[in-house]
């Protein structure tokens, strides 16, 4: 066997030193899809960035990721206006998502899902994108992967080495309809997962963007989880006036840290709550960008001239990010992170969900406890308006009743006019003796005790007093013919020998004590019998109260009852969501542990094979790097299988 050289030993070693994870990867990336394996097929060094750029219209995305292309300005002008398709400067370029690369020559090269082709002018470039954004906007296309723009290669500054990044600008504003937000979910769910880096892209002077709600595509979402993955940019994070009194309050050499520590500030003024992870300065990025950096650097002003180092410090140390994010370990890492997010949201889902479902169940209790209350309500009116309905089938007996009763007995009356003397003045004394009586009997007139009437009514009666006129006019017109007559006798005296008046006289005076004495009755009798109506009246009035707040009552009952098994139902689907979403994290962690385990095995199997090499080496020297080898690989796994902050 030929003994290899040390120095061309140590070499092949150092060559060798990942292919153990790199065979664990590609077993890994069998399980993607052909699409998502097409743009993420390796984890070498010289499968150039793949960057994701994320946030709403009109924040300077567009001249971000053109410049961060390595564009110079000339260009990101032309550039910008091209990508507008036609639409005036200020409007948004982004019609749908986009990928962005270099193209290998000086033609656009344009994809929009049916199959790449070169394009030869800008004008027909910009044509090209104008009719896309129509067809977008007339919901004639519906593409299922990113449309493919390659910016010719003479548009990139030449001073700068090819980076060769391609960006994938995912529109962040809120989608005009259904079908627009499951393109959207559908793009976020497919390439964000496996992208190198995440520019989560917003103004300086609107954070909003930040927000959970704001945030809520697939991956994106997962920042605070694994907050490594994103970079957080501000644009026009320098030319507000506010930013320049900042700066004018700071008379000593700025820095970079000053301002992102006053970014965190601003985003924390927000009620948004950083992770400890999420909150390492180096994951912020405020810039000033394009045409109004340029500008503002051209007039030269002392604040231009502070802030000038700032700014090209974070270009370069974001442009320093996005290569490191490309590297070997980078994209395992990135891999691996699958795991970190899928704890992470098992717990948020177990949280949300046991919020959700005590909220639920406290409802359920609410509901319960007023449908209860509802139904002894109910109960207790149908109950009251059964009494007042018992009651009111009194009135018919009470009515029988009054017919006769209060009855005015005059008959001991009557009698007393066989006393009277044979005078006119004992007729006169009598009939006012009577009336006054009679006034008192009227005042004293009610159905007997105990009757049904004196029972249904209750203390209610009639106010008597209030009739003695109507009493008074009827005993003067009951007596006023006898009295009349007794008045144009020429003498007090009766003459019974000698004429019939006493008899006739007495007669019209009985009869006329029993008529008055019946007509008063009958006043008794009806003013008893109004008040009989009017009680009849309030409690056919309480009965039909009672009935509705019975009613009432019930479709409160039926409501509550309803709301319970609403509730009831939304706890069912809270479970079944939950449990369909840790049933998708469980399959995500089983990937990542697979993933996990596949490093573990061709680890193992590589730290073998170099352990035997090592143990049959013929010569000390091959042992002695063999074991060498086996330390670098140790550092290697170590770097991969670790979290960045535990290895730097």
């Amino acid at each position: 066997m030929e003994v290899m050289a040390p120095a061309r030993h140590w070499h092949a070693l150092q060559q060798e030193r990942l292919g153990w994870a790199y065979r664990a990867y590609r077993r890994f990336i069998d399980s993607l899809s052909a699409e998502v394996r097409s743009h993420f097929i390796s984890a070498s060094e010289q499968q150039p960035p793949y960057v994701v750029v994320f946030g709403m219209t009109q924040v300077g995305k567009t001249t971000l990721l053109l410049e961060l292309m390595g564009l110079d300005i000339a260009a990101q002008t032309r550039v910008g206006q091209i990508l507008r398709g036609g639409r005036a400067s200020g409007m948004s370029a982004t019609a749908t998502t986009m990928e962005y690369r270099r193209s290998p020559d000086q033609d656009w090269h344009f994809d929009d899902g049916s199959g790449l082709r070169r394009i030869g002018s800008d004008a027909a470039m910009q044509a090209a994108l104008g009719e896309l954004r129509q067809r977008m906007s007339e919901r004639r296309l519906h593409p299922d992967q990113p449309v493919v723009v390659a910016i010719p290669a003479d548009c990139f500054d030449s001073s700068q080495t090819d980076s060769g990044i391609r960006m994938l600008d995912l529109p962040g504003d809120n989608p005009a309809d259904e079908i627009e937000r499951e393109h959207v979910q559908q793009m976020a769910a497919r390439y964000v997962p496996h992208a190198d880096l995440i520019l989560l892209v917003g103004r300086g002077d609107n954070l909003s963007f930040l927000i959970p709600a704001a945030l809520n595509l697939p991956s994106i979402e997962d920042w605070q989880y694994v907050p490594g993955r994103f970079r957080i940019v501000t644009t026009f994070a320098f030319t507000p006036s506010t930013v320049q009194s900042f700066a004018a309050q700071h008379p000593d050499q700025l820095d970079a840290a000053l301002f992102r520590a006053r970014l965190q500030q601003e985003i924390r003024s927000f009620d948004l709550v950083l992770s400890p992870e999420a909150s390492r300065p180096e994951l912020y990025y405020p810039l000033e960008l394009g045409s109004s950096w340029h500008a503002m650097l051209a007039q030269d002003t002392p604040y231009a001239r502070r802030i000038q180092p700032v700014v090209q410090g974070l270009k370069d140390s974001l442009m320093a990010d996005i290569r490191a994010s490309a590297s070997e370990a980078a994209r395992f890492r990135n891999a691996l992170d699958v795991h970190v997010v899928t704890r992470c949201k098992r717990e948020a889902h177990l949280q949300l969900a046991e919020q959700q479902l005590a909220q639920v169940r406290e409802q359920v209790e609410q509901a319960e406890a007023l449908a209860r209350q509802a139904s002894e309500g109910a109960a207790a009116a149908m109950a009251e308006a059964n009494a007042l309905h018992a009651r009111l089938a009194q009135c018919s007996a009470a009515c029988e009743e009054l017919k006769t009763s209060p009855s005015i007995d005059a008959s001991a009356q009557v009698e007393l006019v066989n006393q009277l003397w044979t005078n006119t003045s004992a007729f006169y004394a009598r009939i006012n003796d009577f009336t006054g009586w009679l006034r008192q009997q009227f005042l004293d007139a009610a159905p007997a005790a105990g009757s049904v009437t004196r029972r249904l009514l209750g203390k209610a009666k009639p106010r008597m007093d209030q009739h003695i006129g109507t009493v008074n006019q009827l005993a003067d017109a009951e007596f006023d013919v006898l009295i009349r007559r007794m008045g144009d006798y020429w003498r007090d005296e009766y003459y019974p020998s000698v004429s019939d008046s006493f008899a006739d006289d007495k007669a019209r005076l009985k009869a006329d004590i029993r008529d008055v004495a019946h007509k008063v009755s009958v006043l008794a009798q009806n003013l008893w019998m109004q008040i009989l109506a009017e009680q009849l009246h309030a409690l056919e009035a309480e009965a039909e109260r009672c009935a509705r707040s019975a009613a009432s009552l019930l479709h409160i009952k039926t409501q509550q009852n309803n709301l319970r098994a609403e509730r009831l139902a939304q706890a069912d689907v809270i479970h079944a969501i939950k449990e369909q979403a840790l049933a998708r994290l469980e399959r995500d962690e089983a990937q990542a542990a697979r993933f996990s385990t596949l490093l573990d095995e061709e680890y193992l199997h590589e730290l073998q094979q170099r352990t035997r090499h090592m143990a049959g080496a013929a010569q000390a020297s091959v042992a002695l790097l063999e074991l060498l080898g086996i330390v670098a690989l140790s550092d290697e796994y170590r770097k991969i299988k670790l979290p960045q902050h535990q290895t730097a």
